[in-house]
């Protein structure tokens, strides 16, 4: 950072400033200002600093010296770790303990930007067009270092002598002699070479750029595909061949290099292979119809180990019923091996029924359950149908509506808000939650726009629209129902946030739902009056369908939640009975069930291996995973202890296989209109597949919200376009039932015929209740008009009874 940084505050008698970074602080404490903006995040160094004003988010008050500088979080650690950092001034009063705190997150930060840069080194140094797999180069050799200007340096190891190299060759490639000179620096003339050399390196970089990016444009390519580790990896491997490169045709695209593709994905899984067979899995089934009317039913396999799209199917010309899905489901249990597998998890639609029935049939030893972040989302969407939540969103949409509309206001709005208001999510109440909590957030900056001469000179105040939405902006009860609304929906978003994730959820379900309750109860003062509604909305759903006999196991053999509630848990008996159940259900030979109800003593009197001080430490962390907790643990119950890692180790919800819609949409472009659709199930596989592998290494994502580009190019968002898109939803009994987008808007456009009436003629009766929609909402409503039944919360699981 080479911006300055100057005092806030007036220093006493005495005190030295610095004119730049975080100013000196002054001899006599300075008193904090009265009202302290809170910091929403999870960084340690905002316990010992606050913003005085939210206005000038740059200025932090140190909590020890009480100086007001600006500069941020990261210089305030240096601050308070008297560590030189360009201008930084160290704090003369901060204790000891939080001096060597700060130290240590500068540490691990600074470790964790060097891994990352040796990793990125590495990869790209793994690029090798000679066959071999020689890895001998040292690293320094790699990452070049020192005093050379601190240009990649690769290795000469990875040429081989017969490839054709270009000039370009000198600036990117040294000899061992030119790399020790690099590191150590031989003089004024070899640092002015090295500069100059760097110079010229640029400017040949931006021209090869221009060619790249020239590529993208014709070819229609999102600009953030180079973000891909791929894309990095690609320019290294044609930098590393040289010049005259010949491509790959269009051939060896779809043809060997796709099926060598295909091979490294599927090369891939033996982790995860290994992790079914050792803590089981959970395969998980989504069928839909893209944008054209097709269908497709999609396959994914879940483990501690992490979640493997396995196969897309298409569908389109058979009846999606009960057996259909059930064969799917069948043959992929088969491949996995049904010892592997403990439960299915679908979604909560009613044509489900019959599969599971008959699964229930050849498997008992399976489990069927709904998705737990499906029926989390159904409560979200019942809570959005209150009356004060649903007027709220109304009223927060038509102000969002508004300032996208026209793109002088829009402007003007990021100038006074430094970023975009509205933000997408995964589904449509999610992205209410995002947006109500977006506008609570900035409230203070949309009242200040709104009462800007910027806004009022537009004239877009004066029509009746904007009156409206500066009526809204400017209303006291509108923002406290913004405040009730967030209080309703945002413990429910943090419970999706958790089952929506990859990470194994079977242990935490039961005891987070009661926590986002207890949350609730906590934001209106435990008055019961204001959200005794919203509980009841819960409830139903919660006992409908998240309380089958693997929830209530995982809540028991979760030890963050069973030794604190212990005698709650073993009075109401129900997390036993759903423990009993699954060792019945899981366990065939009956001496081994018996053996480990009596392991079941040893975890309830946290006796044994149970009773350690670090085994009764770390499960008090909620973050631990509890599975590794009871394989690292429960030695004095063995049998028990796989058992309980393979309950442990299962997720809830079905997302991971839902996600896939996305990617498929992008594959089954227009371009690929013509491929077979064996081919493109298999750039689905591959695209996915390194998608999940991506989305595991890069956590930083809120598993809530559509990552997008540019939230003005998600045309499904309701609160830029204002429509109302139908659900995306899983279809009902009958899916050749389906009213597909683009034929109602071909029927209604040229022969006038209704559409749903020319349905019914062709498919006879309906036996699935339908929802009565005016046609001109098919016409503004989203791509895929599949119909649903998810809302009737049908019980589809099977496992709690038996």
């Amino acid at each position: 950072m080479t911006s300055q940084s100057h005092s806030h505050t007036v220093p006493a008698a005495g005190a030295s400033t610095s004119p730049g970074g975080l100013a000196g602080s002054s001899t006599s404490p300075i008193i904090p200002a009265p009202h302290v903006a809170p910091v929403n995040s999870d960084d340690p160094a905002w316990k010992h600093c606050t913003i005085p004003d939210m206005t000038k988010k740059a200025s932090v008050e140190c909590n020890f010296c009480h100086g007001v500088y600006i500069g941020g979080i990261t210089r305030m650690k240096y601050h308070l770790a008297n560590v030189k950092y360009q201008n930084v001034i160290l704090c003369q009063q901060v204790p000891a303990d939080v001096k060597q705190e700060m130290r240590e997150l500068i540490s691990r930060k600074d470790e964790a930007k060097e891994k990352k840069a040796r990793e990125s080194a590495i990869r790209r140094s793994d690029v090798n067009l000679d066959g071999n797999d020689a890895r001998d180069a040292d690293e320094d050799d790699i990452l070049g270092g020192g005093s050379g200007g601190g240009l990649l340096v690769l290795s000469g190891k990875r040429q081989s002598k017969g490839n054709t190299y270009g000039s370009m060759d000198k600036f990117c490639t040294k000899s061992t002699k030119e790399v020790v000179a690099a590191r150590k620096g031989e003089g004024f003339s070899t640092k002015l070479q090295t500069k100059l050399s760097t110079q010229r390196r640029e400017e040949r970089r931006v021209r090869a750029c221009e060619y790249v990016c020239q590529f993208f444009y014709e070819a229609r390519i999102a600009h953030n595909a180079v973000l891909l580790p791929s894309f990095e990896l690609m320019l290294e491997a044609v930098g590393a061949f040289g010049t005259d490169m010949k491509g790959p045709t269009p051939y060896e695209m779809g043809g060997p290099y796709l099926q060598k593709s295909k091979k490294k994905v599927e090369e891939g899984f033996a982790g995860h292979k290994e992790a079914w067979k050792l803590s089981g899995c959970t395969v998980m089934t989504d069928a839909w119809t893209d944008k054209r009317g097709r269908g497709v039913m999609n396959l994914v396999v879940h483990s501690a180990y992490g979640v493997v799209f396995v196969d897309s199917v298409d569908c389109s010309d058979v009846r999606k019923d009960g057996k259909m899905i059930f064969d799917l489901v069948d043959r992929c249990i088969e491949e996995i091996g049904e010892k592997n597998v403990v439960q299915i998890v679908t979604d909560n639609a009613s044509v489900n029924i019959a599969a599971v029935a008959m699964m229930k049939v050849k498997r008992p030893s399976l489990f069927w359950n709904g998705c737990a972040a499906h029926t989390i989302d159904l409560m979200l969407e019942d809570i959005g149908k209150l009356p004060i939540i649903e007027q709220t969103i109304a009223k927060g949409k038509a102000v969002t509506v508004f300032l996208y509309a026209h793109t002088r206001v829009l402007a003007l709005m990021r100038k006074f808000l430094g970023k975009d208001l509205v933000r997408s999510g995964i589904t449509r109440f999610a992205t209410a939650y995002l947006n109500l909590k977006s506008l609570q957030d900035n409230k203070k900056e949309l009242q200040k726009l709104f009462r800007s001469d910027e806004l009022n000179e537009m004239d877009h105040l004066k029509k009746a629209k904007g009156k409206n939405v500066a009526k809204i902006v400017r209303s006291g009860t509108f923002w406290k129902a913004v405040d009730t609304a967030v209080n309703f929906f945002e413990p429910m978003a943090n419970l999706l946030r958790r089952m929506d994730s990859d990470v194994p959820a079977m242990g935490f379900i039961h005891g987070c739902m009661l926590d986002a309750k207890k949350e609730i109860s906590v934001r209106f003062d435990n008055d019961k009056s204001r959200f005794l509604e919203v509980w009841d909305i819960i409830d139903k759903r919660w006992d409908n369908k998240l309380k089958t006999a693997l929830h209530m196991a995982g809540y028991y053999l979760n030890p963050y939640y069973y030794y604190p509630n212990k005698l709650d848990i073993e009075i109401d008996g129900s997390f036993k009975e759903g423990l009993i159940t699954c060792i019945s259900k899981m366990v065939e030979d009956p001496i081994m069930q018996e053996e480990i109800i009596d392991e079941i003593d040893h975890y309830q009197e946290g006796i044994g291996s149970f009773g350690r001080d670090i085994v009764v430490r770390q499960r008090k962390n909620k973050k631990f995973d509890p599975a590794k907790w009871w394989m690292n643990h429960g030695t004095s119950a063995p049998k028990l202890r796989i058992l309980a890692a393979r309950i442990l180790g299962l997720t809830c919800s079905s997302s991971a296989c839902e996600r896939n819609r996305s990617v498929f949409d992008q594959v089954h472009t227009k371009g690929h209109s013509r491929m077979l659709h064996g081919k493109m199930s298999d750039l689905v596989f591959i695209k996915f597949n390194s998608k999940l592998k991506d989305k595991k290494l890069n956590k930083r994502n809120d598993p809530i919200e559509k990552q997008v580009v540019d939230v003005l190019e998600d045309d499904e968002n309701e609160w830029i376009t204002g429509v109302v898109p139908n659900g995306d939803e899983e279809q009902g009994e009958d899916q050749d039932q389906e009213i597909p987008y683009a034929s109602l808007h071909a029927g209604l456009g040229t022969s006038g015929i209704n559409p749903l009436k020319r349905k019914r003629g062709v498919h006879g009766k309906k036996k699935k209740k339908m929802i009565p929609v005016i046609p001109q909402e098919y016409l503004l409503s989203a791509s895929s008009a599949s119909e649903s039944d998810d809302d009737e919360d049908t019980d589809m699981s099977y496992g709690s009874d038996m």
